[in-house]
């Protein structure tokens, strides 16, 4: 298990090492034109959910190279089991969702000590956001690989980013028709979100072990 763990990162590691880069940069550019303009929640909101999504994606990638580099037909003479195989695959989808969090809460602290300010109401946006959205791309993505193949990786990825989106808008309308007259509507939208976000993951987990037992590997 941790050795498909490590083979995860390895695999994305030109990936994540850029995205490291591009965040704080991004990071770095944005808190400035907030220290200039003076729009700070507005911006910081961008940040964290940017740098989730970002780091999110990364499930995306590695999915893609895996396909690329037919990893899919070698990793099973492993001494593991599908079930390991899936496992690693939803565990490090949700360690590149970690470090994104962690990345956040680091550009959220330095933005904070560089304008002087911090909106917690839109920072919890963004982490609900991007949290939520983060794991929603493999949630929905890995089962449809697993299903269909990988030769069509784009256009599930495609799928899981429309899905993802769908998700948010769909939860916000929801919550929201039965929350308006709540004095914490938004934080509570904010934390079903996410928490709803979870529980798919987790749904989705347990699904695709399902899917990879049953599947035939050519």
């Amino acid at each position: 298990m941790k050795g498909l763990i490590r083979n995860n990162f390895y695999t994305v590691e030109s990936s994540l090492k850029a995205t490291l880069l591009l965040s704080f940069a991004a990071s770095l550019v944005l808190t400035i034109a907030a220290m200039i303009t003076g729009n700070s929640s507005n911006l910081l909101s961008l940040i964290v959910s940017a740098n989730l999504v970002g780091y999110g994606s990364l499930a995306t990638t590695l999915i893609q190279k895996d396909a690329a580099s037919k990893w899919n037909k070698f990793e099973l003479t492993m001494p593991v089991s599908r079930k390991d195989v899936v496992t690693a695959r939803y565990i490090s989808s949700l360690l590149y969702v970690l470090i994104g969090t962690f990345v956040s809460i680091v550009s959220a602290f330095v933005f904070h000590l560089a304008t002087g300010s911090l909106n917690w109401d839109r920072a919890g946006y963004g982490f609900a956001f991007g949290i939520g959205f983060a794991l929603s791309l493999p949630t929905f993505m890995i089962p449809l690989v697993i299903s269909f193949g990988t030769d069509k990786t784009e256009p599930f990825m495609l799928v899981s980013i429309i899905a993802g989106l769908v998700l948010f808008f769909g939860s916000s309308v929801v919550t929201g028709s039965f929350l308006n007259a709540s004095e914490h509507a938004d934080f509570i939208f904010r934390l079903s979100y996410v928490a709803f976000s979870i529980v798919l993951f987790v749904v989705s987990y347990l699904f695709s072990c399902w899917l990879y037992k049953k599947k035939e590997l050519n």
